[in-house]
Formats: structure tokens, sequence, C-alpha cells
């Protein structure tokens, strides 16, 4: 086989045409209620009409106002980083004063197997990987 100069002698890489992966492939892994009364782990603080940081719109996941957290990868957190700090710099809620170096609340989120009446769906667990489908 002979090549004329300038001519490529590299094949273009074939990239695979594969669609990206949805939020849920086939059913939201657990569901969650977002206005349901949720308490601090460290510092005991309750609030009965739910998560205030949720009231916010995500800057981390785009979540929309009123709805969990919602991540590719999964995790079981209830709310990102983000609008925890948004919700503090606006004074929904005080910083924690339990042990916690950022001042985040640890406010556990209860998941629910199946679908219950004012819960919304989300992928929790452990994260997806990466390196084999």
């Amino acid at each position: 086989m002979t090549f004329k100069e300038g001519e490529c002698l590299v094949r273009p890489a074939s990239l695979s045409h594969r669609k990206p992966r949805a939020l849920f492939p086939q059913a939201p892994s657990r569901w969650v209620c977002t206005d349901a009364p949720v308490t601090c782990r460290r510092c005991r603080m309750e609030w009965s009409s739910g998560d205030p940081a949720l009231t916010l719109a995500c800057r981390g996941c785009d979540a929309r106002a009123g709805a969990p957290c919602q991540r590719s990868q999964g995790g079981n957190e209830r709310a990102c980083h983000q609008r925890d700090a948004d919700a503090q710099r606006l004074r929904l809620m005080a910083p924690c004063d339990g042990l916690s170096w950022d001042g985040r609340h640890d406010k556990p989120a209860r998941l629910y197997p199946v679908p219950v009446i004012g819960a919304m769906p989300v992928l929790s667990g452990a994260p997806v990987s990466k390196f084999f489908d």
C-alpha cells in the first residue's frame, strides 16, 4: 500500500453513538417526601414543614424548588452543598451548632421503596459504575 505526501496515515476514531444514560432508566430507585418533618442528627434542630433548603432551586444539580437534589451518580443526601449554603445565606436556616466543619446540618432523607402520597422519585444508593455498563 502506498501513501501520497500529505495523506493521513491514521484512521479517524469511530465514536460510539450511544444515547446518554437517562436519569431514571427504568424506574426511580427510591421515593422521598420533601415536605415531611426533618431533624438534624448533629444539633437536633427540627423543621416541621420539611427542609428549608428545598424551597430554593439548586445550583449544584439544577433541581427545581421543592424537589430533592438529583445526581446522576446517585447518593442519599437530601440537598446539595450549594443549596444548603444558599439557604444559610438567605437565613432560611442557621448554621449547624453540632460537630460539622462546614456548618451543614445532617438532614437524613427518609427513603421509601415504593411510591407514597406526596413523595417524589430520587435516584439513590451506590453510584453507578463509570467503568462497567
